[in-house]
């Protein structure tokens, strides 16, 4: 008996060639587009929010308010005693004037009793409000937020990756 000899060799199936290019496009497409659509969207907080910069005060009750009926808004977390918090209230002041606009500022005490706290749970903080959800807040405790207490310049791009400034 003798053996066969088989094919070393043989031809590619051209039609499986194709498909796996076909898919590896897809895949490289399908990945650029999911991560495309995980980058923040800019938006525009309510019209009368614009024009000069200043901390408007409010109470629990006026930020549930202010969720409730789907607001768009920055909002401060303030602690009077706190000196964080005294560097951040000057950062908040220092934006140049193409980014004027008046934000909210609750105490601490009210935050803690809002539906603020399920997520802020440190002091101080900024938090960006869109159709009444949190969208990002800086955490006190997050090494990565520390840039945003200590540099005026990084506070107002991160604003600026969400808030469209008329």
């Amino acid at each position: 008996m003798t053996k066969q000899k088989k094919a070393i060799n043989p031809k590619p199936n051209k039609y499986a060639i194709v498909a796996i290019a076909i898919f590896c496009v897809a895949v490289f497409f399908g990945g650029f587009f999911l991560l495309k659509s995980l980058e923040p969207k800019s938006f525009e907080i309510e019209a009368d929010l614009y024009g000069t910069s200043e901390a408007i005060d409010i109470d629990k009750d006026a930020y549930e308010k202010l969720i409730a009926e789907k607001k768009s808004f920055v909002i401060m977390v303030d602690k009077p005693d706190c000196f964080t918090t005294a560097d951040m209230r000057q950062r908040m002041t220092e934006f140049p004037d193409n980014m004027q606009f008046k934000y909210y500022r609750i105490m601490w005490s009210q935050a803690r009793e809002s539906s603020l706290h399920e997520k802020v749970k440190f002091v101080p903080s900024v938090a960006i409000i869109h159709n009444g959800e949190i969208v990002d807040f800086l955490d006190a405790d997050s090494d990565e937020d520390t840039p945003k207490y200590n540099e005026a310049q990084a506070l107002q791009d991160w604003i600026k990756t969400y808030v469209i400034f008329k």
